[in-house]
Order: C-alpha cells, then sequence, then structure tokens
C-alpha cells in the first residue's frame, strides 16, 4: 500500500553545508525529517559553487561528489554571487512538486550561516523573490552571518574588528525577530562561533539548544553521546517556533536528559 503524499504539507527549505550537497544533507537529517514527517515537507538544494569536499565529509560519502559551498572566499564579486544564490533557491522552490506553503529554513554549519542572511534580508524589506520565512532552525551554525543584502556587504565597521573583520557585537538594527531555534554541539569546534550568531537573533523569539556532541546533528553515524531524546527535543523546538511560541523552552532552563536550553544571551 502507497504511503499518503506529503505534497499538502507546508514546506521547509533546507540548505546543506560547505563543501557536501543536498544529496548528504538529506541523508543527514533523516532522524529529524522522520520526527517531523506529519507537520513539513522538506526541499533539499545545492549551493551553486562547486567546492572541495568538506570536513567529516570524506570518507563515509566518498564518490558522492560533486560537493558544493554557499560562498567564494575573497571573491571579487559577491554582488553577482549573491544573485547566483537567489537564483538556486527560486528554483528548486519553483521545481518541488509540493503545493504547501514555504514557512521554514534549515541550514547547517556554513549553510545556517546563510540562513541567518536571508532572514536579516527581510528583516530589512528588502525585495528577495523569496517566501516569507516565518521560521528558521540553524543546526551548528557559525560565525558571521552570510550577508545577502548589499547594504549589509557595505557597512563599515564602527570601531576594532574581530579576525573575520566584524564588529564583534551586533547593531540594535542588525537583530533578527523572526522565530528561531539554534542546535550546538558542545563538542564542536565551532561550538563559541554559533553562540556568536546567536546574538544577532532576538533573545524573545529564539532559543539555543546545546547537546553534547560534535559538528553534526544527534544520532549521526559514529556518534555515541547523543539519543533519541535529543532529536525529540529538536523537534518540539522547531514546532513551537513554526507556531511563534519559544517561551516554553526558555522557562524550562534544563531538560531532565541533560539537553541546555541556553538563552541568547551568551
Amino acid at each position: 500500500m502507497a504511503e499518503p503524499s506529503n505534497s499538502h504539507l507546508p514546506r521547509i527549505l533546507c540548505l546543506h553545508g560547505g563543501g557536501t550537497s543536498a544529496m548528504i544533507f538529506k541523508i543527514q537529517t533523516r532522524r529529524l525529517q522522520w520526527s517531523l514527517r506529519q507537520h513539513f515537507r522538506f526541499v533539499f538544494v545545492d549551493a551553486p559553487f562547486e567546492s572541495a569536499a568538506g570536513p567529516g565529509v570524506l570518507p563515509i560519502f566518498e564518490g558522492c561528489g560533486p560537493y558544493y559551498k554557499w560562498v567564494v572566499p575573497e571573491s571579487t564579486t559577491p554582488e553577482r554571487d549573491q544573485q547566483r544564490v537567489r537564483q538556486v533557491l527560486r528554483k528548486a522552490i519553483a521545481d518541488d512538486s509540493g503545493d504547501g506553503e514555504f514557512v521554514g529554513l534549515l541550514g547547517f554549519s556554513q549553510g545556517g550561516r546563510m540562513v541567518a542572511g536571508l532572514l536579516a534580508v527581510q528583516e530589512e524589506g528588502e525585495a528577495t523573490g523569496l517566501p516569507y520565512w516565518q521560521f528558521a532552525v540553524l543546526l551548528c551554525a557559525s560565525y558571521p552571518p552570510l550577508s545577502m543584502s548589499n547594504e549589509r556587504a557595505r557597512k563599515e565597521p564602527k570601531g576594532p574588528v574581530d579576525v573575520h573583520g566584524e564588529d564583534p557585537e551586533p547593531e540594535e538594527r542588525e537583530i533578527i525577530s523572526i522565530p528561531s531555534v539554534h542546535v550546538r554541539g558542545t563538542l564542536d569546534p565551532h561550538c563559541e562561533k554559533g553562540r556568536r550568531l546567536a546574538k544577532y537573533f532576538n533573545r524573545e523569539t529564539s532559543v539555543s539548544m546545546e547537546f553534547v556532541m560534535g559538528h553534526h546533528l544527534p544520532g549521526a553515524a559514529g556518534d555515541s553521546t547523543s539519543s533519541k531524546g535529543d532529536t525529540d527535543a529538536i523537534r518540539d523546538a522547531v514546532l513551537r517556533a513554526y507556531a511563534g511560541d519559544l517561551n516554553a523552552d526558555r522557562d524550562a532552563g534544563s531538560s531532565a536528559n541533560g539537553i541546555n536550553f541556553a538563552q541568547n544571551t551568551v
């Protein structure tokens, strides 16, 4: 008996990490997809720029190229690069066979930085031809946000800058209020950068969740530190973000199975 179609469900656009692909990201998120299968349809898209395999991709995904990335370091054509990113996102949206509304973004690592950039553009009111995103999930995302705004790309730092040439703290006008869930691993070497990225999100409309894991999702191949309960906790936070109510996580402080719900004050 054929499974019922999920084409009517609201859709989440999924952005993979640097040096991977839509196909790999689909495999990496299989547990999260399964836990949310009755609520959303997941749509995966390849980034526009070919890349070498990213950290942790080999040897598990040997021969699964080509691999892609969302940004070209030291590019001399950043505005053209922004246009290419938007083009591939629009095409993925247009090509998907589902008819549910696009409501959310989900990004891992570099894809999470891109999600932050897309949300920032929406907050600024810039026309992009993309859907209106109601919420976002940033998985093991790093810092700084990938700018999809010409205004931000031209922004000059006000004072001393960090190693990325960025202001150490975001300005008030840069804070993103779109509901968001930030998932980090305490064993991830990029965990502190993820905490910095969370500063760009309004603490009243976002929640940060930290698990004892590395630069991957709970239940990844070879992971012995996380449990099914971790994926369930992420699922519940995603549903609350979609409903626009993340206060339950913030009030909880920490869960019975050791998950840290960190406020966005770090």
